[in-house]
């Protein structure tokens, strides 16, 4: 059948030995082994011990015949080692989801060519998303999720600053007040600290938005620098698509004076106030991993904005959402706040929520259909349950981990992003709009789209190959670090201003508070190379320290 692993295709002679090898779990992959794998990392590590251990105790039992298994010639063996083998390369490329979100910037979703009398028009990302639908059918929810907020011409992300004072969707911790960046600045510091000072570093952002939040971390680490008088080169990398939000950072980060450059290789290059080396990277692949140098990453709400597949279990299967057209559907996941009900709902608001595409269930496998069941954790869930997954996710944690040195014990990840601790993601998938909740399917391209980050699956990834602390909430991380101490600071220092004092106060809460209308519940993530002693806030959370 088409899209479904089949381990007897090309080998009909051979199809009697695949199965016997498949039920006695000796192929290259043992399938007990399989069903547990989730990440693309797990399956390409067995294969590497398969490949580097032909002699482990994966390999063939031949008897003194020289019958593999007591059954098969040692061509039939081979052959059918071919084919598993091939069999496992498709469904590594399955895992890994249609494309990389960042390496496929400019390329678009195919559909129908204008014709010469200029009939068929694509002004915006509904027109491309309605003649692709029409012409091949509906289209994976990843797909929908990268072109609504990277595609080059009508992307959310590409195409305008969603932190725009002034027209932007949504505010973030860091525009909120500089005591988290300062936090941050801090705890990077003494993970410096804890590293015995390495004297190359440099920080990585995935996603820096307006630039504030590496603003704010490089003011205060460079401050507590100082004052230890030890030697340190600084190089920034940042991880950004947009051309225009990388001018946002430069003018940030940057005196005015300054050249904003661009290299042979095509990179954008500049120097930060503090006269730290910046560089503008297309995607992740692009950083240069030196062991000597110490990379402390940053990821700010940037798990939350990578594409998700939707799956539910059906008694056939699991089975995959799709994205569909019509012309006149209900929305079918709202997330809206909590206090809002239909009589609260304005007109304006009630609009947003009819749209031309929802989600339909697939009613057959897809390419993507097998995922779910790689993984223990959706294995005893009932029928009707619906799950998101992200198999994004994995890719760039794996390459956070690599930047890791667990030989010189140098570096770190901190990610912070909103999401779900033990428990599986839903149906999280929402659009932010006008600082408010609306449906993922109207206006495509002009709404950001947010999931919950699956938590629990990025500690279970990461612990075999690194040091992982938390997730833990903001608020009590802040608290951990003495943002109350700093707030009570800031307030004494601005006793004559009173409406300085009530701003300080309310963006402390901001941060902090956990409830709809404040970021306290974010969570924090930490990484650290393996064996790695606890950093610093993570420990028990500490009660807040408000200012009286």
């Amino acid at each position: 059948m088409k899209n479904k692993i089949n381990f007897t295709t090309s080998f009909d002679s051979n199809q009697v030995m695949l199965r016997s090898l498949i039920r006695s779990n000796r192929t290259l992959i043992p399938s007990s082994s399989l069903r547990s794998f989730h990440s693309v990392p797990s399956l390409l590590n067995k294969q590497k011990e398969f490949n580097s251990n032909p002699d482990s105790a994966n390999s063939p039992t031949i008897d003194e015949n020289g019958l593999y298994y007591g059954k098969f010639t040692k061509q039939e063996y081979e052959d059918a080692t071919k084919v598993v083998k091939q069999q496992i390369e498709k469904l590594e490329g399955d895992i890994k989801g249609d494309f990389n979100v960042r390496d496929n910037l400019g390329k678009v979703l195919q559909f129908p060519q204008r014709d010469i009398t200029g009939s068929t028009k694509v002004e915006n990302l509904t027109d491309l998303f309605v003649q692709t639908i029409q012409t091949t059918g509906p289209i994976t929810l990843s797909a929908y999720i990268r072109q609504c907020l990277t595609h080059p011409d009508f992307g959310y992300y590409t195409t305008r600053n969603p932190l725009d004072s002034r027209s932007g969707d949504f505010i973030t911790s860091p525009e909120i007040s500089f005591m988290f960046g300062e936090m941050i600045g801090i705890w990077l510091f003494t993970v410096w600290q804890q590293q015995n000072y390495p004297t190359s570093i440099k920080f990585i952002e995935f996603g820096p938005g307006r630039g504030t939040l590496m603003h704010d971390v490089l003011k205060s680490f460079n401050l507590f620098a100082t004052k230890v008088n030890k030697p340190v080169n600084i190089e920034i990398n940042l991880i950004e698509a947009s051309k225009i939000l990388r001018q946002e950072q430069w003018k940030l980060l940057c005196e005015e004076e300054v050249e904003f450059k661009t290299t042979e290789e095509g990179f954008n290059t500049s120097t930060s106030k503090w006269g730290n080396q910046i560089k503008w990277l297309d995607t992740e692949k692009d950083i240069i991993n030196d062991e000597n140098i110490a990379n402390y990453i940053i990821a700010h709400e940037f798990f939350d904005a990578l594409p998700v597949k939707s799956f539910q279990k059906t008694e056939h299967g699991w089975r995959e959402l799709m994205v569909e057209h019509s012309s006149s559907v209900n929305n079918t996941q709202p997330k809206l706040p909590s206090n809002s009900n239909e009589e609260e709902i304005n007109i304006e608001n009630k609009e947003l929520l009819d749209t031309e595409f929802h989600l339909t269930l697939s009613q057959k496998e897809t390419p993507s259909s097998i995922i779910p069941s790689l993984s223990s954790r959706y294995k005893d869930l009932p029928i009707d349950t619906r799950i998101e997954i992200c198999t994004e996710a994995e890719l760039y944690l794996m390459k956070m981990i690599q930047l890791l040195n667990n030989t010189k014990n140098l570096g770190t990840a901190l990610i912070i992003d909103y999401g779900v601790v033990n428990t599986i993601p839903e149906a999280s998938l929402r659009g932010i709009y006008k600082h408010k909740f609306v449906s993922p399917f109207i206006k495509p391209g002009e709404v950001d789209l947010s999931i919950d980050v699956d938590f629990t699956n990025l500690t279970n990834l990461s612990s075999k190959f690194c040091s992982s602390f938390g997730p833990i909430d903001q608020g009590d991380w802040l608290h951990n670090l003495g943002i109350g101490h700093r707030v009570d600071q800031l307030i004494k220092k601005n006793t004559h201003d009173e409406e300085k004092q009530d701003k300080i106060y309310n963006s402390y809460r901001r941060l902090t508070d956990k409830n709809d209308k404040s970021l306290g519940s974010y969570k924090f993530l930490s990484l650290l190379p393996l064996n790695a002693k606890p950093p610093i806030g993570f420990e028990t959370p500490a009660p807040p320290a408000p200012p009286l």
